[in-house]
């Protein structure tokens, strides 16, 4: 169950960190937390930031939030679709 999470909340933090050239701890400083060990729970998928935290890494690192958490984004769009489809009786 724990896996099947993980892979829900895989990511691209990481790699979009990386192409700015920025590291955890600059990241995380510019969230406001005091050490990277959040970041690094986002990244790795354990854990999905909140709202506030996942709006700042968009600033952060200039790319959309859907882009960043692309697994949770499609998650929810199909869902969403299907609920859709269901109320419109297809």
């Amino acid at each position: 169950m724990q896996n099947q999470q993980a892979n829900q909340n895989l990511n691209r933090l990481a790699s979009f960190r990386r192409r700015r050239g920025y590291s955890q701890r600059r990241v995380a400083h510019l969230l406001g937390h005091k050490s990277h060990g959040a970041l690094s729970s986002y990244e790795c998928g354990r854990v999905l930031p909140t709202m506030t935290t996942a709006l700042k890494l968009e600033i952060i690192l200039r790319t959309p939030v859907a882009f960043l958490f692309p697994n949770v984004y499609e998650i929810l769009r199909n869902a969403i679709r299907t609920e859709e489809d269901r109320l419109a009786g297809v």
